[in-house]
């Protein structure tokens, strides 16, 4: 990314997790600690606009609530999941264009 994508406005706290119960402050960890890595990684690339960065972290956010095993995944297994889903983005919009 050409500039460095600011997750801030997208980073959530144990009150945005309250259904989560007594895990929402593990939660809310869980999920920054994968938009951080997205971040991190999305900033090796140059494919990374600030357009399509904002739209997989909105996209990460959502699978993350979906998927009710990621909040018992360790944090190198969320990771590498983002790491992962960003190499597959990258590669189908390799072979699209």
């Amino acid at each position: 990314m050409p500039n460095e994508f600011d997750v801030r406005p997208y980073l959530v706290g144990a009150h945005d997790m309250e259904a989560f119960e007594e895990e929402a402050e593990y939660a809310a960890d869980q999920l920054n600690g994968m938009l951080f890595s997205a971040v991190d990684e999305m900033s090796a690339s140059e494919f990374w606009t600030e357009e399509r960065a904002e739209g997989f972290i909105q996209d990460i956010a959502q699978k993350w609530l979906q998927e009710p095993a990621l909040l018992e995944a360790e944090t190198d297994e969320l990771d590498d999941y983002v790491r992962q889903l960003i190499r597959r983005i990258e590669q189908e919009q390799d072979g699209d264009e």
